[in-house]
């Protein structure tokens, strides 16, 4: 969950996100690890988790050919919905152009999918996000 935190704050501090996002962001992802972790939570944990199951992650890997830039992003799937609230309107608009459907993909997050959900390959930028 450290990482995820930083990831948050990282965002906050290059001006990806408001200072009242990642707050929500935070608050989502401490709301989401206690509902995990807390014995007196079992049935909010076993909806969550699965039963004893690690908690599933979304992660999505970038790799832009041009700067041999490489991003990881990795979000507990419970955070996904919050997440996607915070796409900026231009990357949604780009996402639209490579024919993919923001609402599709997040009802295939929420859903009991698991494996690769996107996979684009372009000469410019590979993009991939799976559910695991």
């Amino acid at each position: 969950m450290i990482d995820e935190k930083r990831q948050i704050l990282t965002m906050v501090q290059e001006g990806k996100i408001s200072v009242d996002e990642g707050l929500k962001l935070l608050e989502a992802l401490e709301s989401s690890a206690q509902g995990q972790a807390g014995a007196g939570a079992g049935a909010r944990a076993g909806a969550r988790a699965g039963a004893g199951r690690p908690a599933r992650m979304l992660r999505v890997r970038v790799f832009d050919a041009e700067d041999n830039t490489k991003v990881n992003v990795n979000i507990p799937l419970a955070l996904a919905k919050v997440a996607m609230k915070f796409i900026p309107k231009d990357v949604a608009a780009q996402i639209r152009e490579q024919d993919i459907d923001l609402d599709e993909v997040l009802a295939s997050i929420t859903d009991a999918t698991m494996g690769k959900i996107v996979d684009v390959d372009s000469d410019e930028a590979k993009v991939e996000v799976y559910v695991e």
